[in-house]
């Protein structure tokens, strides 16, 4: 997608059309130039107040989207796995039914470009991955190398040490394209028909994952060493800019109009070199967001520090004003046999406690004190978000928090985990949630630097509203800005 000629710092009349409901434009009452109507804060804000996109990465998580569902009418971009326009599992409802119990959600299908991995044949055209590596067509595009610290698979070819199932992609011209075939086919097909035997329906775009400014993952070659066709890593994320570019030219050659392309960028803030690869990505306007995993936190809640906030929040800006905005996004704490005292704010709830199980003697006060715990670190990725904000950067945007779903049950699983794929990780109707969210929807952002009172940073918002946003371990009382706010260990609060 292209940035209108405005300049970067406003979102393209493309963009708009295609995601109207987004929460990515500007505010229409910041500066004194007129936006189109499409783009005018007002026409973005619901009455829920809750529309904000999500990740809905597990599989069958995009059932949360379901008619009647718990998420059903609170998101604005659904990102989706493609085989939710399939009847993969029994009962299932699918991208038609999700469709028509949203009119107004944009539907993103998942497809990873950074890597590759063996398709699964019922589902068609609506695989997740540009090339099959269980083919000879998919594993031409897989990476090979002699370097010993680099982990490979069985094939021999490059993959990540904790994904063994995902092989490198070689990021080449052809691979792009094949890719962009790919894609074709997912948005040029109807979903089959579900549970409500809705009318048919298509994706509206694609989201590009692992779309790395390094090969990450434990396959970096300041760390491993120089493998594949590319020189060191910043070579690396120049090849994988050229190959979004490319994807983005190529699909909307053959699709005939431009679509919606979002992308899970990698990108590592404290880096001036990565974040400049990433800044000359936006620059060539191929991609409308991107998402930035492990904002405020880690996937097991492990906080960042102070220093990590800072460096991600001047990284995400420069990103955003140079034309890709950025949505922040954090997972909800994994439930897990421990005890309710280790849900405690700011601590790590790690992964070697075996997930929560359905006769957990602890499980009640478990599960208590984690949807608490997930209420208030949600409140936290959006108080950061706010105060992240600039005008010149007040495109960003933050998702509605859902928990990885490695603890969670789908329909095929027998191991009696407590929560299901289909649970919401948060409360959106909490009263500090919706508040904070409202303020995000409405195009809020931060007027000046914040002040910082004792590991509180408070902020006053272009809406007048007051942001405090506490990165302690210790709840504490802030007065600034003629407001006084209570504020939570690890979370945010804004003025009423």
């Amino acid at each position: 997608m292209k940035l209108n000629a405005v300049g970067a710092t406003f979102v393209s009349v493309g963009l708009a059309a295609a995601l109207v409901v987004s929460s990515l434009a500007v505010p229409a009452s910041a500066g004194s130039q007129t936006l189109p109507t499409s783009l005018q804060a007002s026409n973005l804000t619901v009455s829920t107040g809750q529309q904000l996109p999500a990740y809905l990465q597990g599989y069958r998580q995009g059932q949360l989207l379901c008619p009647g569902a718990a998420l059903t009418g609170k998101v604005s971009v659904a990102i989706v796995d493609p085989m939710m326009a399939t009847t993969d599992a029994p009962g299932d409802c699918t991208l038609s039914d999700m469709k028509a119990a949203n009119p107004t959600t944009e539907f993103l299908a998942y497809l990873n470009i950074g890597a590759m991995r063996d398709a699964e044949p019922w589902n068609g055209v609506f695989q997740n991955s540009c090339a099959d590596t269980a083919t000879a067509a998919g594993k031409q595009f897989a990476v090979s190398t002699t370097n010993p610290k680099v982990a490979k698979n069985d094939d021999g070819f490059v993959t990540y040490p904790s994904y063994r199932y995902l092989t490198v992609a070689n990021l080449s011209p052809a691979y792009a394209d094949a890719c962009a075939a790919t894609a074709r086919k997912i948005l040029s097909t109807d979903s089959q028909r579900g549970t409500t035997n809705a009318a048919p329906a298509r994706f509206d775009g694609i989201f590009l994952d692992d779309a790395s400014m390094s090969p990450s993952h434990g396959q970096d070659m300041v760390d491993v060493g120089q493998w594949g066709p590319w020189a060191n890593d910043d070579a690396y994320g120049s090849a994988l800019i050229a190959a979004v570019q490319r994807f983005d030219t190529t699909l909307t050659r053959t699709m005939g109009k431009d679509v919606p392309v979002a992308m899970n960028l990698g990108v590592y803030p404290a880096w001036s070199n990565q974040v400049n690869l990433a800044k000359k990505l936006a620059a060539t306007r191929s991609v409308d967001f991107a998402l930035r995993e492990h904002v405020v936190a880690s996937g097991t809640g492990r906080p960042l520090s102070v220093v990590d906030l800072e460096q991600a929040s001047t990284a995400y800006q420069a990103i955003t004003a140079a034309g890709m905005p950025v949505v922040e996004h954090d997972y909800s704490v994994p439930l897990r046999e421990v005890p309710s005292t280790a849900y405690r704010q700011g601590l790590d709830i790690g992964s070697s406690a075996p997930c929560l199980r359905d006769g957990y003697s602890l499980r009640t006060s478990v599960v208590a004190a984690a949807k608490t715990r997930r209420t208030l670190d949600h409140r936290m990725t959006l108080g950061h978000l706010l105060q992240t904000r600039t005008y010149a950067a007040r495109q960003m945007t933050a998702t509605l928090s859902q928990a990885e779903p490695t603890c969670q049950d789908n329909a095929w699983d027998d191991d009696s985990n407590f929560e299901t794929v289909t649970t919401a990780s948060v409360n959106a109707l909490d009263t500090q949630v919706t508040a904070l969210t409202t303020a995000v929807t409405s195009g809020a952002y931060a007027t000046a630097a914040p002040l910082k009172l004792a590991g509180v940073n408070v902020v006053k918002l272009s809406n007048g509203a007051v942001v405090a946003v506490n990165t302690t371990t210790i709840a504490r009382t802030v007065t600034a800005h003629g407001k006084t706010l209570n504020v939570p260990a690890r979370s945010a609060t804004i003025s009423g």
